[in-house]
């Protein structure tokens, strides 16, 4: 017996061609539903797009996760960036405030050095409750921490 060799197909027809698949009953009907709920045109629509998402592996749903992950990540390094610089100025302004208070600051005698302490004790504390009121959330909690400690 003497076959015939097939002709080569067009593009076209390498592009679309009908494949059949056998399903289950449950199954089919998962599919129906699934292409209705994630708005597919229809089941047929669904499981192509279920192939072609498994023929490129699970590198390619990792990758949106990665990059989600990746731009969540960077984000955050620029805000701990922003917090570190302007942490690092904060402390730098306290040094050059404590060095030019120490250096310019006469000492004083004992009793002088106690009242001075007695009234400092007093606007610290009036200060850091202005503070307090003037901050929100998290940090307004903290603070009102630290209102409590101030010894009177």
């Amino acid at each position: 017996m003497y076959l015939a060799p097939k002709r080569a197909l067009t593009d076209e027809e390498n592009t679309a061609r009908m494949r059949g698949m056998r399903l289950s009953d449950a199954t089919y009907k998962a599919v129906v539903q699934a292409a209705k709920v994630r708005s597919y045109d229809s089941p047929s629509a669904f499981m192509r797009a279920a192939v072609e998402k498994e023929l490129r592996g699970p590198d390619a749903t990792l990758d949106e996760s990665e990059q989600r992950i990746t731009a969540s990540l960077e984000r955050y390094s620029k805000q701990v960036r922003r917090l570190s610089t302007g942490q690092q100025a904060l402390f730098a302004y306290v040094d050059a405030l404590a060095k030019v208070i120490l250096s310019t600051l006469p000492d004083a005698d004992e009793d002088t050095r106690q009242a001075a302490a007695a009234r400092g004790k007093l606007r610290y504390s009036r200060f850091i409750k202005s503070v307090g009121a003037n901050m929100v959330g998290d940090a307004h909690a903290a603070l009102s921490e630290l209102v409590d400690r101030v010894p009177e």
